[in-house]
């Protein structure tokens, strides 16, 4: 991921807001969301990287690959609540972003599941 352009495009997106503000503030929300989702792409593309090399960790250790979904699943759900969630306050609905950030808690808690069964089983196998 090159940072200067995220920097750059968050810098732009500041700015043109700023602007917007002053002149047609009904537009100034709809350039912080357009800068946040370029900023999202650009990050997202950087992502996959990590995510092939996490493909070859679990292909090379015989790990579970259904823990391994899980796991990118919730990142995946931790990272998109706390997106939405700053949406929601740049917009000034900070409730709306609260109850969004709690059904990104249930959610995670509940795709941890399989996670949590398998810790148990293992710690179970070493105990007996």
């Amino acid at each position: 991921m090159d940072i200067i352009k995220v920097i750059g495009v968050g810098i732009i997106g500041g700015v043109a807001a700023l602007i917007l503000r002053g002149t047609r503030s009904e537009y100034a929300p709809l350039a912080v969301i357009a800068a946040g989702i370029v900023i999202l792409i650009l990050t997202l593309n950087a992502l996959s990287d990590v995510i092939v090399a996490f493909e070859e960790i679990v292909d090379k250790t015989d790990l579970d690959r259904s823990l391994f979904s899980s796991l990118l699943k919730i990142i995946g759900i931790g990272y998109l609540t706390e997106y939405s969630v700053s949406i929601c306050n740049d917009l000034d609905c900070a409730s709306i972003g609260k109850k969004i950030a709690l059904a990104g808690k249930i959610t995670i808690f509940l795709s941890a599941f399989p996670i949590i069964t398998a810790l148990i089983r293992v710690i179970g196998a070493l105990v007996s």
